[in-house]
């Protein structure tokens, strides 16, 4: 029986349209060229570098693109005409995919894209690479990958660079062309991207045409090169935002009390806390500490991290790159002296100690723009500081930012957040509770910020204090701390909408009598399978919360990513699917399996006609065992099959609908 199902899948996937497979959009750059004269937005999600590139020289957007517009050629050499990303590339040993469209492409050697040669590649037609063709060079032992027959389009190219094998795959307008063995990669570069240039070499020439420039940060497969390379990704990338709050159960590493003072940021599948300390009875100032805890997202498994090089509390932690920065916060208590230590952490290398900040100030947010700028936005716990500090981490320098918010309007603790060239500040405290909310506008320089005022945080009472704040996919999230009048603690999350400039009339609740306080480090985001997942790590109030759990806000089918109880210390033997349990079910079902070693995981859920339904997990994963939780609440009763694939593992199962 159980052969007759598989046969039967088998047949049903062979038969799927290539439509059903994942679009996402790409991760790191995405260009359309599709607005303006100078400078064109980043689509990518999350997204790196300035979220607008800058062309320099006389490029310029027009028509003749693949789906529109393109950035189109006028001459000159790389070093005076090029698109700046603005973005320092740090793959580092990572899978990546790069691909664009080109067309109208001349006989003589031109660059398309590239970095420095001696830590990053380039990329150029003709010349070495032969006529018609392109080339992809960087330096020993980095095998030249060619692509030919390829110019002068129109054409769309692939260069797939998979860490686990290690190679790089090419292919021609969804075509596999070849494949070239290269030594393990680690790409970093200290210089911003370019497109349509390189160094000092040509760039593209008058009438010469690139479009869907898209860098992905993982290793395509062939079924999503096919099935996308002559479709126009949604912008966004169907990336879905969180409906409802759910409790992921105690944080281990601290047993009663609550935890307070302490900071968090995600950084690549893992959350981590940071600095800050237990709380218990009617303590309402915790000390700082060295410790660092961390919770990976993929597995739900909770452990040790490394700890920092000194004490912190009542500071922020930030992603910036493929790095954490501690930014602010002092080595006593949470509203003891403010300290200047800031401290930088690489997966890799560990914590180190970076160039001090300037004046020191707790109750601090920090806030990563463009990978390349950290700002340190207001705090200071009895004097209220309005301005902005600005961290470079490219070269350990740091400034001020040239506009401060109003006068009277500082504060420290409060709900901050960055979402393109806007900052967010909400709510928090300046003597007395605020509630009123302002926007900045980062200019062309990030030193540049014009501030106006919006509606305000539509928290009940006169003001909120010490609430948690973070802006992902289009929204400001406001979780709310201590409230005036009390009650103190607001089982309540506010939402605003960049696109629309409004607080959304959702609320979303569902933390109950575990609402807490002292949230302005404390909130972080991650994209989980294409789904916005806001972290609630800890946060307290005394004498009124004596638990300390993670929250996280996540869609209606992601409530539960793993059981921490039930995930094993030693590694599986082998791959495994398991059958859902319960079977038949209503409308929840539990879907484990486990992986011998790291890779590309892919969870499916499809219909008896073979269409898919759901796709529950679309990433790369440790080695580990996992329980996803499938919430099929939304789908009528039936039978459905789900699909495990990872590597060279495909194994699929049967489970039934009733309702």
């Amino acid at each position: 029986m159980k052969c007759y199902k598989l046969i039967v899948f088998s047949l049903l996937t062979f038969l799927l349209p290539l439509s059903i497979f994942s679009q996402a959009v790409p991760e790191i750059l995405y260009y359309k060229f599709n607005t303006g004269t100078t400078s064109t937005p980043n689509l990518a999600f999350p997204g790196q570098g300035t979220p607008e590139a800058s062309i320099v020289g006389a490029m310029t957007m027009g028509p003749g693109g693949q789906f529109g517009n393109a950035l189109i050629g006028a001459g000159g050499t790389g070093s005076t005409t090029y698109l700046n990303t603005g973005w320092n590339m740090n793959l580092g040993a990572s899978s990546w995919t790069i691909s664009l469209w080109l067309n109208n492409m001349p006989t003589t050697t031109v660059y398309l894209f590239g970095n420095d040669i001696t830590t990053s590649f380039r990329c150029f037609t003709n010349g070495a690479a032969g006529a018609g063709n392109i080339t992809l060079r960087a330096s020993a032992p980095f095998a030249n990958v060619n692509v030919t027959g390829v110019l002068p389009g129109p054409n769309v190219i692939h260069f797939v660079y998979d860490a686990t094998v290690p190679d790089i795959k090419t292919y021609v307008n969804g075509v596999f062309q070849s494949s070239t063995p290269q030594p393990a990669l680690n790409l970093n570069a200290a210089i911003p991207f370019k497109v349509g240039g390189y160094g000092t070499a040509s760039s593209i020439p008058n009438g010469a045409l690139i479009d869907e420039f898209r860098f992905y940060s993982r290793a395509l497969g062939s079924s999503e090169i096919a099935s996308t390379w002559n479709v126009e990704l949604p912008v966004g990338g169907g990336v879905t935002n969180p409906t409802q709050v759910c409790d992921y159960g105690l944080i281990p590493q601290y047993p009663g009390g609550a935890l307070g003072g302490h900071a968090s940021a995600t950084l690549g599948d893992t959350l981590y806390i940071a600095g800050g300390s237990v709380t218990t009875g009617a303590i309402t100032n915790p000390p700082a500490s060295v410790t660092v805890t961390r919770y990976a997202i993929n597995s739900g498994v909770w452990s040790a991290g490394r700890d920092m090089p000194g004490p912190k509390v009542g500071g922020d932690l930030v992603k910036c790159g493929n790095s954490l920065y501690y930014i602010g916060g002092g080595a006593i208590t949470l509203t003891g002296v403010a300290n200047a230590d800031i401290y930088k952490y690489d997966p890799a290398a560990g914590w180190t100690t970076v160039a001090n900040i300037p004046t020191p100030v707790t109750g601090v947010v920090a806030e990563c723009w463009g990978d390349s700028v950290i700002y340190a936005i207001m705090g200071g716990w009895t004097q209220y500081y309005r301005g902005i500090q600005i961290y470079r981490p490219g070269t350990n320098t740091w400034s001020r930012a040239n506009d401060s918010i109003p006068a009277t309007f500082g504060r420290r603790s409060f709900a901050g957040g960055l979402s393109g060239n806007k900052i967010f500040v909400g709510a928090g405290f300046s003597g007395a509770f605020r509630k009123d909310f302002w926007i900045g506008t980062i200019g062309p320089t990030a030193e540049t910020i014009t501030w106006a005022q919006g509606p305000s945080v539509p928290t009940r009472g006169t003001g909120n204090s010490r609430p948690g704040g973070t802006a992902v996919n289009g929204r400001f999230y406001v979780i709310p701390g201590e409230n005036s009048p009390a009650p103190n603690q607001l089982d309540s999350i506010f939402i605003w909408s960049v696109d629309d400039s409004l607080w959304l009339p959702q609320v979303l609740t569902g933390r109950g009598a575990n609402t807490s306080s002292n949230y302005w480090g404390v909130v972080s985001s991650s994209i989980v399978n294409n789904k916005v997942k806001i972290w609630i790590p800890g946060g307290f109030f005394p004498s009124t919360v004596t638990t300390t759990k993670l929250f996280c806000l996540t869609d209606s089918l992601g409530c539960i990513v793993t059981n921490n109880e039930n995930t094993a210390s030693v590694l599986p033997d082998g791959y495994e699917l398991k059958q859902n349990y319960p079977n038949p079910f209503n409308p929840v079902t539990r879907i484990s399996y486990a992986l011998p070693k790291n890779g590309f995981v892919k969870l499916k859920i499809y219909d008896i006609s073979g269409k898919l339904v759901a796709q529950l997990v679309n990433q790369s994963q440790t080695a580990g065992n996992y329980i996803v939780d499938f919430d099929a609440s939304r789908f009528a009763s039936g039978t459905y099959f789900y699909k495990l694939e990872s590597e060279n593992f495909v194994d699929t199962k049967k489970m039934i609908l009733l309702k």
